[in-house]
C-alpha cells in the first residue's frame, strides 16, 4: 500500500509548478485525474525542432510530470462540462490549480464554489505573486520571479550579470511547497472535517528559501553581494579547476580546514604545490574569521594546488580525509552516477504509445510505502471514457452525446 492510496485529485495544472505537486502525490498513490481542456495544456504544445528532444506526441514537460496520473479533456466553458466537474468535485479530495489570479472565479470553480459542492475539498492555487496584494495580477515565469525575490541579484560572479538558477527552481520548489501543504491540510481535515483554501505564491516560496541570507540583509541592511560559487561565511568554498576538469571544495568549520592542511601536507606534490601549500599552513589560519579575511590567499594557491591532479584523484583524497567535496559534474555524468542509480533517481518509464524512457525518479524515500511505481503518462484525453463511466456512472449513450457536443474530448 501506498502512502495516499485512497486519496482522489483533480489536476487543472499546466506546464511545471502545479504539475509537479500532482505528481509528488501520483507518485505517493494518490488518483490523479489530470484534467485538460480541449487542445491540451501548454506543455503538450512544447514540441521541439530536435527530434531527439520528442518521443511519439509528448514533450518532455508531460513525459515527466504526469505520470500515475489519468487524464481527461474537459471544456471548463460548456455549462454540461461544469456539471461534469462538479461531480467530480464530490468524488474529489483536493482540487490543484495554477490559473492566473481571477481566472477560478470566472470560470466558476473558485473555493468559494468548490464548498459549496464539497465542504471537505481542498484547494490548492499556486500563482506567482499570490492570491493577494498590490502585485498579484502581475503575469510571472519561474526566471521573473527569481529577478524580483532578489534570487539572480545574489547569484553571479561579482563583476558579471545577475544569473538565473539553470533548473526551473522557482516553478519546482513551488510545486513541492503545493505538495507539502495539501498534506498538512489533509491532516488538518481529519481533525476539523473541513477543507480549506491553500494560496501558494512561487515569489512566497523565493522568500522563505533565501531564508538566513534575508535577515542577515534585514538586521546588517549591508547588500548581500554577488559571490560567484562562494560564500561570505565560508572560505575555501569554491570550485577550482583540476587536470581534467573541476571540483568544488566546501570548508564550513575549523576541523575541516584543519583536516584540509594535514592532508595536502601529506601528499606527493610538485614543488610549487608543496610551496603553496606552506602558505596555508599560518595556523591564524585554523579560525573562520581569519580565513574570511584572506580569502583572495587561500583561493590563489588553492587554484595552483588542484590545478596539479585530476579530479578524481582530489575527490578520492579529499573524501578519504572527510573533506566536503565533490566533482562539478556535467547533467550527462550527474544522471549516470553509480549514487544516483542507486537510489533509484533516475528510472524507466513505459510510453503509452509504444517503448520507454528515462526520468527521474522519486526523491522521498519511505521504509513502509511502495512509492517506487510509475505507470505511463497518460495522452490527451486517454481516460476521458473511463472516468465518466467509472468514476461518474454515465452511461454509454451519455457519453457519446458528450464527445459529439465537444464537452469531452
Amino acid at each position: 500500500m501506498r502512502a495516499l492510496d485512497g486519496i482522489k485529485v483533480l489536476d487543472l495544472t499546466t506546464i511545471v509548478s502545479g504539475p509537479f505537486a500532482a505528481a509528488i502525490l501520483a507518485d505517493f498513490g494518490a488518483d490523479v485525474i489530470k484534467i485538460e481542456p480541449p487542445g491540451g495544456e501548454n506543455a503538450r504544445k512544447f514540441s521541439s525542432p530536435d527530434p531527439s528532444l520528442m518521443m511519439g506526441s509528448l514533450t518532455p514537460h508531460i513525459m515527466n510530470l504526469q505520470r500515475n496520473k489519468r487524464a481527461m479533456v474537459l471544456d471548463l466553458r460548456n455549462e454540461q462540462g461544469l456539471k461534469i466537474f462538479s461531480e467530480l468535485v464530490l468524488w474529489a479530495d483536493i482540487v490543484l490549480d495554477n490559473y492566473r489570479p481571477g481566472v477560478t472565479t470566472r470560470l466558476k470553480i473558485d473555493y468559494a464554489s468548490l464548498k459549496k459542492i464539497n465542504p471537505k475539498v481542498i484547494a490548492c492555487s499556486i500563482t506567482g505573486f499570490g492570491l493577494t496584494g498590490p502585485e498579484k495580477d502581475r503575469a510571472a515565469l519561474d526566471a521573473t520571479v527569481q529577478a524580483y525575490a532578489g534570487v539572480m541579484g545574489m547569484t553571479g560572479d561579482p563583476n558579471g550579470s545577475p544569473v538565473r538558477a539553470g533548473p526551473l527552481y522557482g516553478d519546482l520548489s513551488a510545486g513541492m511547497g503545493g505538495a507539502l501543504a495539501i498534506l498538512a491540510a489533509v491532516i488538518g481535515r481529519e481533525k476539523t472535517g473541513e477543507g480549506q483554501h491553500i494560496d501558494i505564491s512561487m515569489l512566497d516560496i523565493q522568500m522563505a528559501l533565501i531564508n538566513y541570507h534575508a535577515t542577515m540583509q534585514i538586521m546588517s541592511g549591508i547588500p548581500a553581494p554577488r559571490t560567484g560559487n562562494e560564500m561570505q561565511l565560508h572560505v575555501p568554498y569554491n570550485s577550482y579547476q583540476a587536470t581534467d576538469g573541476w571540483i568544488f571544495v566546501a570548508v564550513t568549520i575549523d576541523r575541516h580546514w584543519d583536516g584540509l592542511i594535514n592532508k595536502l601536507k601529506s601528499m606527493e606534490l610538485p614543488s610549487a604545490a608543496k610551496l603553496c601549500v606552506h602558505e596555508l599552513e599560518d595556523g591564524s589560519l585554523s579560525e573562520r574569521e581569519a580565513r574570511i579575511a584572506s580569502r583572495d590567499l587561500i583561493n590563489r594557491n588553492m587554484s595552483k594546488i588542484i590545478a596539479f591532479c585530476s579530479k578524481g584523484h582530489w575527490v578520492k583524497e579529499l573524501t578519504e580525509a572527510g573533506i566536503p567535496v565533490a566533482p562539478v559534474n556535467t547533467l550527462g555524468e550527474a544522471v549516470e552516477d553509480s549514487q544516483v542509480l542507486s537510489r533509484n533517481m533516475i528510472v524507466s518509464i513505459e510510453h503509452p504509445e509504444g517503448g520507454s524512457y528515462k526520468a527521474t525518479g522519486n526523491p522521498f524515500k519511505m521504509s513502509n510505502s511502495e512509492n517506487e511505481i510509475f505507470n505511463p503518462p497518460p495522452t490527451l484525453g486517454q481516460h476521458t471514457e473511463q472516468i465518466l463511466a467509472e468514476v461518474l456512472n454515465y452511461s454509454p449513450e451519455q457519453i457519446k452525446m458528450f464527445y459529439e457536443n465537444e464537452v469531452v474530448g
